[in-house]
């Protein structure tokens, strides 16, 4: 069967992380599963990403895939705010969309602040309080010594719970089993995406 017409979460993952594969050795695959007309007639994302807006992290690069094959959401730390919520609720709900992946990376700027911030007080000032805040939660429970890349891989859990637990359309979604929701981390030195189950 033409793999653009049989849109499922295991689907999605395998072409995710064979473009990966190719992304971390130094290939470009720029792999398209849309139809042509996808590109004018309407969007056909197979899967959808909430990622960090670090201008290193290029989902569409990273997964080796041209453009209309990923519903992109981004912002500073990845946070499921509501209205990446919001986003990925229409990727879900209008398009069809059978995987979300939640995408933090290595040396991230919002989770090392945030680090910072419980560490010696204070506060990031204007609207990165609010990013801040939400990442808090997500690493304050970790142990003391713990890593940076944990505490990224933390941040990345703590919002794929709060998707899952924040929003009813998402979550009936994966109940159904129309979609999956997973975890990765991005590292910018390898290249290579982990997934978390």
């Amino acid at each position: 069967m033409d793999p653009i017409l049989d849109k499922n979460p295991e689907q999605a993952l395998s072409y995710l992380q064979k473009g990966n594969s190719f992304y971390a050795r130094g290939l470009k695959s720029w792999k398209s599963y849309a139809p042509e007309k996808a590109f004018t007639e309407g969007q056909w994302p197979f899967a959808a990403i909430l990622g960090c807006a670090d201008s290193r992290v290029q989902p569409d690069e990273i997964f080796g895939v041209t453009p209309a094959n990923l519903f992109v959401v981004r912002n500073a730390g990845n946070v499921a705010d509501d209205d990446a919520m919001g986003s990925l609720e229409y990727a879900v709900e209008h398009l069809s969309t059978s995987l979300i992946v939640v995408m933090g990376h290595s040396n991230c700027g919002a989770v090392k602040a945030t680090e910072g911030i419980i560490a010696n007080g204070g506060k990031a000032g204007g609207h990165i309080d609010s990013i801040v805040n939400q990442i808090k939660p997500n690493i304050q429970s970790l142990p003391k010594g713990h890593t940076l890349s944990e505490a990224v891989l933390a941040n990345a859990k703590g919002e794929t719970e709060r998707l899952l637990s924040q929003s009813a359309m998402v979550e009936e979604a994966v109940k159904g089993k129309d979609i999956a929701v997973v975890t990765a981390t991005f590292d910018l030195a390898t290249k290579r995406v982990t997934f978390v189950a």
